[in-house]
């Protein structure tokens, strides 16, 4: 299914990841406590270590709630659906 990731800090510095399918816009989100479980959850997604890390290393640089967009990739259903992501 192809689908746009994001992820965010939020304000009390837990991440976000966002996941939306276009063109519907539904969208399903999931908040963490631990970077290494944001970094797990968007590498059953497919994205390269090296992409997470530069997209992590810039979020810490962000205020909270912006948002660093992956580009769009195709992710199994299954696979969202394991970590709780309904479309």
């Amino acid at each position: 299914m192809l689908v746009l990731i994001s992820v965010s800090r939020l304000d009390d510095n837990r991440l976000a990841i966002r996941v939306a399918r276009p063109p519907t816009r539904l969208e399903s989100a999931h908040e963490y406590l631990f970077v290494k479980d944001v970094r797990g959850t968007l590498s059953d997604f497919g994205i390269s270590d090296g992409v997470i890390d530069s997209h992590l290393k810039l979020l810490a640089q962000m205020s909270a709630s912006q948002q660093l967009k992956f580009a769009p990739m195709d992710v199994p259903q299954h696979v969202l659906l394991l970590h709780g992501f309904r479309l």
